[in-house]
């Protein structure tokens, strides 16, 4: 007998472990695909320890519900200001596992890891199978649109020259203060002089440690370390626990929705009836020699982003949240970050629930 799933959500980074227990808890067997063998995602895996596009400028949240309950059990520390902008310093490992018990807590969400997208069928404009499995609706949480581009849906694309990706990495042992953007510059500047791409430190939360978020490739890594170790005080016994450096995507590929959220709608900071998350992270665009590009909102200000842009526009059944919101180039460089991607997961699985429910009537 073939199973059969209210909803499927393909990917479970931030966008996907929201949409999956948002559809689950609106009643709907769900289930939750990834190749990984666990959830996590960007948040989980790629280094990354600030979650991003949680607050407005003044670092009040700006998304209840789902959104606030994650971050909220996230929290280790309170909420810091980096220049403009509010973040919230968390463990990799932490976001793992209270992803994994919120998942596990909810009884009706049925994950399968280490599974890739394989096939998926379709019979007029609706999404009938995924892997053989029959769903009812389908939300792509994958951040390159890998369930629209099974089904020929329209997307849109980012590329390196607004989006380039960067590899990011934990280094220990570092007893020099970086707290400041005035102490960062100072071991920048040695970097750049020496001919290394450009970097940035992030916090974080464990004793003599920072995170390095570094534009060059994989291979200048080790070259970096032993420049920083000989070369800087305060490094002369940093390390790494990795032994393998990847880059990671900032952004991919978006479906086109019913809506098209546009740099415009940001910067303007745009409110739409029946609106399902909001925003204040600035455009932020970086491009192949690690030059970042930011546009902020006017003060006080966010944006909205409608239930179109979750929906996809010739596909009925199809939904999509996190880095696959119908968004454009500029947008999308906005309402990628981790805690834009929580909302509109939780919002993209109300959604396709309310569909089901509603359909279910006619």
């Amino acid at each position: 007998m073939i199973e059969e799933f209210d909803i499927a959500v393909v990917g479970s980074g931030a966008a996907g472990i929201a949409a999956a227990i948002s559809a689950a808890r609106a009643g709907c067997s769900t289930l939750l695909l990834d190749q990984k063998t666990e959830a996590g995602g960007t948040g989980g895996f790629s280094g990354l320890t600030t979650l991003c596009g949680l607050y407005d400028d003044e670092g009040r949240m700006l998304n209840n519900g789902l959104t606030k309950e994650f971050a909220e059990s996230l929290r280790e520390t309170e909420s810091v200001q980096m220049g403009r902008v509010w973040v919230l310093p968390y463990r990799p490992i932490r976001f793992r596992e209270v992803a994994e018990r919120l998942i596990q807590a909810t009884s009706n969400i049925q994950p399968r890891w280490n599974t890739a997208l394989s096939a998926v069928s379709t019979e007029k404009n609706r999404i009938k199978s995924l892997n053989g499995l029959k769903v009812r609706a389908a939300i792509d949480c994958t951040g390159t649109a890998e369930v629209a581009r099974a089904v020929g849906a329209n997307c849109l694309a980012t590329d390196d020259s607004t989006q380039a990706p960067a590899i990011i990495f934990p280094l220990h042992s570092v007893t020099r203060d970086l707290t400041t953007a005035a102490a960062a510059t100072q071991v920048m500047l040695p970097l750049a002089r020496a001919g290394f791409p450009p970097l940035s430190f992030q916090p974080c939360l464990d004793n003599h440690a920072t995170v390095v978020k570094f534009t060059g490739a994989a291979d200048q890594v080790p070259q970096l370390i032993d420049f920083l170790r000989n070369n800087i005080s305060g490094f002369e016994k940093c390390a790494t626990r990795l032994t393998q450096f990847e880059p990671a995507r900032r952004a991919g590929r978006m479906i086109v929705g019913k809506y098209l959220l546009t740099g415009a709608d940001v910067l303007n900071g745009r409110k739409f009836p029946g609106a399902v998350a909001r925003c204040a992270w600035p455009i932020e665009q970086w491009d192949t020699q690690g030059r970042v590009r930011l546009r902020y909102l006017p003060e006080h200000t966010y944006y909205e982003i409608p239930a179109g842009c979750l929906r996809a526009a010739l596909v009925e059944n199809l939904f999509m949240a996190g880095k696959t919101i119908s968004a454009d180039v500029d947008a999308i460089a906005s309402a990628r970050v981790m805690g834009c991607c929580l909302a509109t997961g939780a919002a993209a699985g109300k959604l396709a629930a309310d569909w089901l429910h509603s359909s279910q009537k006619q």
